[in-house]
């Protein structure tokens, strides 16, 4: 049950814009392991890169809280925003060589490690962690948004801008590839430990 104590975020947010700068510290405070989560998964596990890309989103939430309309929650707002910075940080500076090297290092997200994507078939989180990275990134993004902490199917739907069946459809799809490339990576394993 929602403490009538606790502002929203978006009363957070109106608050920002109109000068108080706590506002501001408090949606971090609620928001940053989450998309620092989100964007490390996006971006094959560069933790610096993601960072990044989270500080340019908080950079842009500054630059346009107040045209803010509430047309969305300020959390999807906020996804879609990190989600463009990621898409960004990735057809600028990072080569997909960089990000292709560390989908195969394991990932220390918390937008995987944290999620009930490590209970998949009883995986650890490392096998868990390199097959997501296997996925492509579609299917990837799908996955982070609805197994990160605290985001709904509703929530993930709008911010891909889809209806939720679609989005329960897709999920389904993606889990089966997922669970089709745990398998495959859990192969690999073996066999590169057969071969020592």
């Amino acid at each position: 049950m929602p403490d009538p104590d606790r502002p929203t975020d978006e009363q957070l947010l109106a608050r920002f814009a109109d000068g108080d700068r706590a506002a501001l510290g408090e949606l971090a405070n609620r928001h940053e392991d989450n998309l620092v989560g989100l964007a490390t998964g996006l971006l094959g596990g560069q933790r610096d890169l993601a960072q990044d890309a989270v500080q340019e989103s908080w950079v842009r939430v500054i630059k346009y809280a107040g045209s803010f309309r509430g047309q969305s929650s300020f959390k999807t707002w906020m996804f879609r925003i990190v989600i463009n910075r990621c898409r960004d940080a990735r057809e600028r500076g990072a080569t997909s060589a960089q990000i292709s090297a560390a989908a195969k290092l394991p990932v220390e997200s918390t937008a995987v490690a944290e999620s009930p994507l490590r209970l998949v078939n009883g995986k650890s989180d490392d096998d868990v962690s390199a097959a997501v990275q296997g996925l492509q990134a579609h299917t990837r993004l799908l996955l982070l948004l609805c197994y990160h902490r605290g985001m709904t199917h509703p929530q993930a739907a709008e911010v891909m801008g889809i209806p939720v069946g679609t989005l329960k459809s897709r999920l389904n799809a993606a889990l089966n590839e997922l669970r089709s490339e745990l398998q495959r990576t859990r192969k690999e394993r073996d066999t590169r430990k057969a071969a020592l």
